[in-house]
């Protein structure tokens, strides 16, 4: 079999888990896989910059994605992450006019994804009610979760937010070790290293926390929650 040939089973193999795919006639089916690529990148690398629709739909693999906007003066404010799992139909919330802009995409570890065209999506889009119903909630839950990052940023403290930040990490990979830098904390938080570092080191003083390289180590999950106002 052609490479491009196995690219395509897999991404049938994998697409198929997903409700989404059953809502597909099968010439739809076969459109996406036709304009489907693989991809793999490295951490730090640049998925994509420019406009929201034009940023494809993505389908994480393994690995995570950050997207995120960048300000006149440089300063990164993370939007949210894509896990291992993930569709993120990024292009759709501009197809549906709810929301327009530049953003990046950058892959905060070592990632393997599948990137559908945009064009090819949008027609599905078009033709396909099921299709564009699941991307008019996608498209509300991203938008909700953004607008609770700037509520978090303009209401509740640096502290605060790091609290819950490490927090719904453990949560999230079942364990009490969070294996993020600080500048990668800090980046997810949209505020600056020293920042972060400042509060690692007062977390760490309280016996919140312990810290080794690349590593946050939660000792005291009472005293954290307390913290985090939780």
């Amino acid at each position: 079999m052609s490479a491009h040939g196995l690219k395509d089973l897999h991404f049938q193999d994998y697409i198929a888990r997903f409700e989404l795919w059953n809502a597909l006639a099968d010439a739809q089916r076969e459109h996406l896989i036709a304009h489907t690529r693989f991809q793999r990148a490295v951490k730090g690398e640049i998925i994509h910059r420019g406009a929201l629709a034009s940023a494809g739909t993505l389908h994480v693999i393994s690995g995570a994605l950050r997207v995120y906007i960048l300000s006149e003066e440089g300063r990164e404010f993370t939007l949210y992450l894509l896990r291992e799992g993930d569709i993120a139909l990024l292009a759709s919330t501009a197809f549906l006019g709810a929301v327009s802009c530049d953003i990046a995409i950058e892959a905060a570890k070592g990632t393997e994804l599948f990137i559908s065209d945009t064009q090819a999506v949008r027609e599905i889009f078009d033709a396909n009610l099921a299709v564009r119903a699941h991307a008019y909630e996608y498209a509300v839950a991203r938008l909700s979760e953004m607008l609770w990052k700037f509520q978090q940023m303009l209401f509740t403290s640096a502290d605060r937010r790091l609290a819950k930040f490490l927090l719904t990490e453990s949560a999230r990979t079942a364990s009490d070790e969070i294996r993020l830098t600080h500048e990668e904390t800090a980046q997810y938080l949209g505020t600056a290293r020293e920042v972060v570092s400042r509060l690692i080191r007062e977390f760490s003083q309280e016996g919140l926390v312990q810290t080794s390289r690349g590593r946050i180590h939660i000792l005291n999950r009472a005293a954290l929650q307390e913290r985090a106002g939780v």
